[in-house]
């Protein structure tokens, strides 16, 4: 028996393991108008590179984030928020439980943040619908609203990465008692800052 198997993993998805996350392939097609998940991951990482990170514990997925530059997101564009930022990137679906979500906000921002990204923006829903991240849960994440569209259904929410300091709060925020430290550095494991965490708490 191993214990690890029992612990959520964080790794980022790649072509190869796109049509076997339940939920992506949907998501994907939806926001890309029509684009099968693998070939989307594929021309991402080719030419942009990681696009999103799945959780998995043990065999079981328990959530998935999907980002990229607004462009590679056609839809987003019949939605009357925009424009969007220039040079922002733009998360496009965030799925799992209320923890699960926010693990993969940290990593998102985390790896943009090291890329340099300055800004990142969601079409969020206000009512639940499928294939969009709900802004309640948004604005609860420490994102902020920027522009409502007609008839009050969706809105443009934004965060900013202006600096490590300024990701490492955003973070600590997410997770609540998990302390994070500053980000300035290479980005540790998230299994291992919970470890670190317990480890000085006892």
């Amino acid at each position: 028996m191993k214990a690890a198997s029992f612990v959520p993993v964080v790794g980022a998805i790649t072509p190869d393991v796109a049509d076997g996350v339940p939920g992506l392939a949907e998501a994907v097609s939806f926001w890309t108008r029509g684009r099968p998940a693998a070939e989307w991951f594929r021309e991402m990482e080719e030419g942009w590179g990681t696009a999103g990170f799945v959780v998995r514990r043990g065999d079981e997925v328990q959530g998935f984030v999907v980002y990229g530059p607004p462009e590679r997101f056609p839809r987003a564009r019949g939605y009357a928020v925009g424009p969007f930022a220039d040079d922002a990137a733009m998360l496009a679906y965030v799925g799992g439980d209320v923890r699960t979500r926010r693990r993969l906000l940290v990593r998102m921002l985390r790896e943009l943040r090291l890329r340099g990204v300055a800004t990142v923006e969601a079409v969020s829903s206000d009512r639940e619908r499928p294939h969009h991240v709900p802004t309640a849960f948004m604005l609860q994440s420490g994102w902020r609203p920027v522009r409502h569209a007609p008839l009050g259904r969706y809105t443009l929410v934004r965060t900013e990465l202006g600096s490590a300091v300024e990701v490492g709060e955003l973070a600590r925020s997410l997770v609540g008692k998990v302390r994070l430290p500053s980000l300035k550095g290479k980005v540790p494991n998230p299994g291992i800052l919970a470890r670190a965490d317990e480890h000085r708490k006892g």
